[in-house]
């Protein structure tokens, strides 16, 4: 038999077709109405995750980084290249990364700076620029500074404008020639310039005819003091002879007499 649904009075009945026409009135069970389903609570948001979110970075400007690796200008930009601040001067890398602890540092051609380790920078003198510049070529290698102020040709007949290790050295430089003033003077320099406690040196030496004009290096290692003659080695070292890291007195080397010596 089939069976139909009625709604009476918001009620839901199930009844037959005997029914409908005229028989018992329908005994059914109301049909229960399908269940209200609670709204969703709200989610409840994290306090920590909201403050995270609201906080900003301050911008730092004319000042330090906190690890002092960088250092931002007025518009909050890492600064490059040299800047000046407060009374000393340093050195700041493409990447704006302070550059430190550099005995040499190559900053364009023609400049060069004596970088400390905690950044602050030095400008090399003309003199000094020209001895990094010759000792970057050798690798940063005494031994190769050494021979390369032994090559240089050796010329008595030259002008400078001034008698000293600064002049020396430059013409040195300049020009590839001098005497032993100038083959001395250049290696001087470049030992300096790579750090080492190291003395220009004038006075004399006989070399079987009495005494004549000299000039050489005194570098101090170790608590010990160490020759370098150049000029020795220029003239002897194919004989077998050495004028690199000698001592006074060494067999085989020249008696020297010192009268001046400078820093």
């Amino acid at each position: 038999m089939k069976n139909y649904r009625i709604t009476v009075n918001g009620t839901s009945y199930d009844v037959s077709v005997e029914e409908l026409s005229g028989g018992a009135a329908p005994v059914a069970a109301p049909v229960a109405a399908a269940p209200v389903a609670a709204p969703a609570a709200a989610p409840i948001m994290d306090v920590q995750t909201v403050a995270a979110a609201t906080t900003t970075t301050k911008t730092l400007k004319n000042a330090w980084s906190k690890n002092h690796k960088y250092y931002y200008d007025k518009n909050g930009k890492k600064v490059t290249g040299v800047k000046k601040i407060g009374k000393y001067t340093y050195v700041f890398a493409k990447n704006g990364k302070l550059v430190t602890n550099k005995k040499y540092y190559k900053y364009n051609a023609k400049t060069y700076y004596k970088i400390a380790k905690n950044g602050r920078a030095k400008k090399l003198s003309a003199v000094e620029t020209l001895a990094a510049i010759r000792l970057k070529k050798c690798g940063g290698n005494l031994k190769k500074a050494f021979n390369w102020s032994s090559s240089v040709r050796y010329a008595g007949n030259y002008k400078v404008a001034k008698k000293n290790v600064a002049n020396y050295a430059k013409y040195g430089f300049q020009t590839g020639r001098g005497d032993c003033y100038v083959q001395a003077a250049t290696f001087y320099q470049m030992a300096k310039v790579a750090g080492y406690d190291a003395k220009y040196v004038k006075g004399s030496v006989n070399k079987g005819k009495g005494l004549a004009p000299h000039a050489w290096v005194e570098i101090k290692s170790n608590g010990k003091t160490y020759v370098y003659d150049p000029n020795f080695q220029s003239e002897f070292g194919k004989k077998g002879y050495t004028g690199y890291k000698i001592t006074y007195g060494q067999k085989g080397t020249l008696q020297y007499v010192k009268t001046s010596k400078g820093r």
